[in-house]
């Protein structure tokens, strides 16, 4: 029996279904990729303690902010439908003249967020407009080239900075899991830079054997069309000698 294709950007879950709950289309195509529903973290951040909806920014800043992205547009519209939902309390608590919204979770939001948290999760799928670009190099190997060096740059740089990061958590005492997380990305993105470093020389070197071929032949046809042009103004030549002859 021919297994079913599955539908792009998606995978089984533990039910056999396409697409889990937790997950969400990024648009209104069948085909748009499946993101993490931004409820998610914040459930996972109030797991931890109550929060304003500044100090959520900041946990989403410094820490998944390394691999998960937000903005204001999505966040607070997101509080307010945990808050309709019941998952999540709203209080105001003011200092003076200043008011600010402190949110909590309910056993509700607890409850949903790990059940959310046993879901299996979508594969990686990277959308990288650099990769897109040296996909297309051979219209311009060196702009090519130069995307490939950027690329290698920022993550040295992103390693680096991940680096500085893991020591951070490890002073602080910080849960394992979200340790292991850090050193995965720091390990990863130092092999892709190591990587990217190999390819970028493998790269240049190709290139300029074959620069140097395609010179080689080039001169080799320019040459063989100029004894070709030779040999046709002899004939000529011969030609006009017998004409002029007889």
């Amino acid at each position: 029996m021919i297994p079913e294709r599955p539908p792009l950007y998606s995978y089984r879950n533990g039910r056999g279904d396409w697409a889990p709950s937790p997950f969400e289309k990024a648009g209104a195509r069948d085909d748009a990729p499946l993101r993490i529903d931004i409820k998610f973290p914040v459930l996972g951040f109030l797991m931890d303690d109550e929060l304003t909806g500044y100090d959520l920014k900041r946990r989403f800043q410094e820490s998944v902010g390394f691999f998960y992205r937000v903005s204001d547009g999505s966040l607070y519209p997101a509080l307010k439908k945990l808050a309709r939902d019941k998952l999540v309390t709203m209080r105001t608590e003011r200092n003076g003249k200043r008011a600010r919204k402190v949110y909590a979770i309910t056993p509700i939001g607890r409850q949903h967020f790990l059940k959310m948290l046993a879901e299996p999760s979508p594969p990686v799928f990277v959308h990288d407009e650099a990769q897109v670009k040296i996909y297309f190099g051979h219209h311009n190997p060196k702009s090519a080239i130069a995307h490939m060096q950027r690329m290698r740059q920022f993550d040295e740089l992103w390693a680096r900075e991940l680096s500085s990061v893991i020591s951070e958590v490890k002073a602080r005492g910080e849960n394992p899991f979200r340790t292991v997380l850090l050193e995965v990305g720091q390990q990863l993105t130092a092999f892709k830079a190591r990587m990217m470093a190999k390819l970028e020389l493998g790269l240049a070197r190709e290139i300029s054997l074959n620069g140097r071929a395609k010179t080689k032949n080039k001169t080799s046809a320019i040459r063989s069309e100029n004894n070709q042009k030779l040999t046709h103004l002899q004939s000529e030549i011969r030609n006009s000698k017998t004409a002029l002859s007889s």
